[in-house]
């Protein structure tokens, strides 16, 4: 007779008339085995709420595999059932455990299976069973903020205030200074995203929840291990293993009855010989082979499950690199040049390796793109490493089950072996392609906003009557001459580019026109289509001394978006009767004129700078964008009686409808006279007004009332034309009163040196003698200190200016030239150095300078590819 296992026997009774015997008196042992009785009748569930008999009842394992499904009732769904774990889960920690080896042909069969069990209860001792409780530390915004970005909890729990209070990172960068410890903009705007990934983690933790309890496999545990995560990537990963779309394997292996099987193998138990278990008439149970595949899916289910090989596994992750390898794929033979063209920027990635750790952003963005195209095929290589590493470790944690026969032990290599592959590995690989592409998604969103924000901060040229030229061919060449104040003067078409040649008289006759009769000394050129062509008939008739005696200058203007924005309804609105072509050398000029104000009619993610970032998630990139956008038009100011709705709306506080309502408070009540009437439009309230206050400005000139008459409400505030924000009024009245200055002259010579030299007398002395801080103080001299219509964007460099040019032809390696930098990426710095074709300064000959959008620099010429269109530079000197 086979001795008697410690484990406990679980009876399963399927008669609702089958009386509970009594106990039966039994030899003393070391250890106690309890019997667990599973009934599918509730008057015999009621006995095991208040205790479970001991029995043992010996029952053919045929007779329950053959029970009629109408006698089968379904399980309910408890939240905090044990059954739940008892199917494998995330958070089951596995016992080994001891116990005599025994055969499976020797043994008798040790518990009797139903298909469908209706309640489960397990020895403390089950290698299945859940474990006690673990606690786990809640986290916060605050921890999260802390721990990514170095900052102070002090300094994280204030920035956390207040971007739960809705304060935008302009406002907070400006005029929260002293709370944050001087957080510039683009460090408040990287919180900021960290700030709303915790939401999204947040959210991404319940949805995983919902997933577990729809699989009936929560608990407290495994709630709190979700809870603590703080990735969405390993979220992800659990994710996975619950999610519900259809039933795998293992899932219809247990509707088998084939479970507690498994379960017996994890656990080094004796388990009935297979072949007592088939049924011919079931299907997963009509042979042999089945019924050890359905066994096999259960224990990958559970080990794949299992909470110790979960960490183990994201253990090894950190330890382990995966190799990328990408080759060319098969191509047809009479592929025609464009394709060549294009498969050609991606030759380097025909035969390429190299490790996740290695790999940059770029490259990653590259091969993305290349795939997606089918040019070329990637592949993920797990080192050998993790496979060795993590069956080690399982064959350790089942180790004395495994020991209790050699099929014990063939079962659990197979059941780790198909949880390895069809589980971990993909699971792996997924992982670190996801972690791959959203380190590359974020260093391009990077680079993108810092390329924008440079390009929206370009210095704006003022005081000049300018001549806008969409060049084109068939179409001809748009012209539009717009006044220094941004107005349209005067629109026309040139055809220099035609073929009998007529055109180009007739276009040098228009050109000097217009030009004489505006005074234009400016001309703004498109770089699009024809813009090389129609640059060489410009730099010929510069040349030539036509427009003497004015001196007349040309400059290059990245025009990308402006066709976008000028078939769009806001151009239409603005221009309802002119050609959209026109309106598109409209927007050149202007952007000359004013870059900001032009470029936040368009769409960022149409303004040509960046990395890769039409394969960006569009959502994640707008969000980002705007924010950037937003971060620019605050930090010029502008002018709320002249700014189209355009601008208004970008600015910090504001918004689409906010900005409508205050262009129709301005259509019916005339021109703001001071800040405090944004008080009186629509939708703007107390907070709206505190965050976009201190970056609209009203100035003098254009602050007319409509009656001469004036109430004390609708009196001229002058520092209402300074960047201060109104909550320190007071303080920067009590500064002006003690230099005797009087407000009107704010921005005048003697008033600004006045005001210096009351600075010289120290920030500590004279923020005790104001009552308020240094960073305040700051604030307040800076705008009191600056000169009327002083532009911040001033010190950047102006657009670069030419007469002539020179042809890519022309250029000879080792020619030294100079430049305006157009697009800075991961990898290098694209240069106009005015031959039709930017030039690359890769990130090796870039000197360990880091250049910027408009920024001049001094260049050598490397090497020219002319059939490719490429030109290597290396850097000598920027400005």
């Amino acid at each position: 007779m086979a001795r008697r296992l410690k484990d406990a026997t679980i009876i399963i009774s399927d008669s609702e008339d089958e009386p509970l015997p009594p106990p039966k008196s039994r030899a003393k042992s070391k250890a106690k085995s309890s019997v667990h009785v599973i009934s599918d009748s509730d008057e015999d569930l009621k006995p095991l709420k208040t205790r479970i008999r001991k029995k043992v009842v010996k029952k053919s394992v045929s007779e329950d595999i053959d029970l009629p499904p109408s006698e089968v009732t379904k399980r309910t769904r408890k939240r905090k059932s044990v059954e739940s774990a008892a199917m494998g889960g995330l958070l089951s920690k596995k016992r080994k455990t001891t116990g005599t080896i025994s055969t499976v042909a020797s043994a008798p069969p040790a518990r009797i299976i139903s298909p469908t069990p209706r309640v489960a209860s397990y020895p403390q001792h089950s290698t299945i069973a859940p474990q006690k409780q673990e606690s786990y530390c809640d986290w916060s915004e605050v921890d999260y903020i802390q721990e990514h970005h170095g900052v102070a909890r002090s300094v994280a729990q204030v920035i956390t205030q207040l971007f739960t209070a809705d304060n935008t990172v302009p406002f907070i960068a400006r005029y929260r200074r002293a709370a944050t410890g001087g957080l510039d903009a683009d460090e408040l705007r990287r919180i900021k995203e960290s700030f709303d990934r915790v939401k999204q983690i947040q959210h991404k933790a319940n949805t995983v929840i919902k997933a577990i309890e729809k699989a009936n496999k929560w608990t407290p545990e495994i709630h709190n291990i979700v809870k603590s995560l703080k990735s969405l990537n390993a979220l992800e990963q659990i994710h996975s293993l619950y999610k519900t779309t259809k039933k795998t394997l293992a899932d219809r292996a247990r509707d088998l009855g084939l479970a507690p099987i498994a379960e017996s193998i994890l656990r080094g138990e004796p388990i009935p010989h297979l072949q007592t278990l088939r049924n011919s008439s079931t299907d997963g149970l009509q042979n042999e082979e089945q019924i050890k595949e359905g066994i096999v899916s259960i224990m990958a289910d559970v080990i794949s499950k299992d909470k110790s090989v979960f960490d183990k596994i994201n253990d090894l992750r950190d330890k382990i690199s995966v190799q990328i390898q990408t080759k060319k794929t098969k191509t047809t033979e009479g592929t025609d040049a464009k394709n060549d063209d294009k498969e050609n920027k991606y030759d380097m990635y025909y035969d390429w390796s190299i490790s996740e750790k290695n790999i940059k952003p770029h490259h990653i963005l590259a091969i993305n793109r290349a795939e997606a195209q089918k040019i070329i095929t990637v592949k993920l290589i797990v080192p050998d490493f993790f496979e060795v590493s993590i069956k080690r470790f399982v064959m350790e944690l089942y180790g004395a089950a495994a020991g209790t026969s050699a099929f014990h032990c063939q079962m659990i290599n197979e059941a780790f072996s198909h949880a390895y592959k069809k589980s971990m590995k993909p699971s792996m690989v997924r992982r670190a392609r996801t972690e791959m592409n959203e380190k590359a998604e974020e260093a391009s969103m990077e680079v993108f906003a810092t390329n924008v924000k440079q390009l929206l901060l370009a210095s704006p040229v003022r005081g000049k009557v300018v001549l806008g030229i969409d060049p084109g061919f068939a179409h001809g060449c748009k012209l539009a001459v717009v006044s220094q104040q941004g107005d349209v003067l005067a629109t026309s078409t040139i055809y220099p580019h035609m073929k009998d040649g007529k055109g180009r008289e007739v276009a040098v006759d228009k050109l000097c026109t217009l030009v004489r009769k505006y005074q234009c000394n400016v001309v703004a050129l498109g770089n699009a289509t024809a813009c090389r062509e129609t640059e060489v008939f410009l730099s010929d008739i510069i040349q030539s001394g036509i427009f003497a005696p004015l001196d007349v200058t040309y400059t290059i203007v990245d025009e990308a978006g402006a066709s976008v924005y000028s078939c769009g309804t806001e151009a239409k609105a603005e221009f309802p009767k002119l050609d959209y072509n026109v309106i598109s050398a409209i927007s050149i000029a202007r952007r000359l004129q004013d870059p900001l104000a032009e470029l936040v009619k368009i769409e960022p993610k149409h303004l040509g700078v960046g990395m890769y970032q039409h394969d960006l998630p569009e959502k994640q990139l707008m969000n980002k964008l705007n924010e950037v956008v937003m971060e620019a038009a605050s930090f010029v100011g502008v002018d709320v009686n002249t700014a189209s709705q355009c601008l208004l709306r970008r600015v910090a506080g504001l918004s689409e409808t906010k900005a409508a309502n205050i262009i129709e408070w301005r259509r019916e009540n005339g021109p703001f006279v001071n800040r405090n009437q944004l008080m009186s439009v629509k939708g703007i309230g107390a907070k709206s007004f505190e965050q976009c206050a201190g970056f609209i400005r009203i100035q003098p000139e254009t602050a007319q009332a409509k009656s001469p008459i004036r109430s004390k409400k609708n009196r001229l505030n002058y520092l209402d034309q300074t960047w201060i924000h109104p909550e320190s009024y007071a303080v920067a009245l009590s500064l002006i009163k003690d230099c005797g200055l009087d407000c009107k002259d704010i921005g005048t010579r003697s008033f600004i040196s006045s005001i210096k030299a009351y600075a010289t007398r120290g920030y500590g002395t004279l923020t005790k003698a104001l009552k308020t801080d240094e960073t305040t103080l700051e604030i307040i001299i800076k705008g009191l200190t600056m000169a009327r219509d002083e532009d911040i964007r001033s010190q950047n460099n102006v657009p670069l200016f030419r007469k002539s040019l020179r042809s890519m032809d022309d250029l000879v390696v080792g020619s030294a030239l100079s430049g305006e930098v157009r697009n800075v990426t991961h990898f290098g710095a694209f240069v106009d150095i005015g031959v039709g074709k930017d030039g690359l300064i890769h990130v090796s000959q870039l000197k360990g300078e880091t250049l910027k959008i408009g920024q001049r620099v001094d260049v050598k010429v490397q090497n020219i590819e002319a059939k490719r269109g490429r030109i290597g530079l290396i850097l000598i000197s920027s400005c």
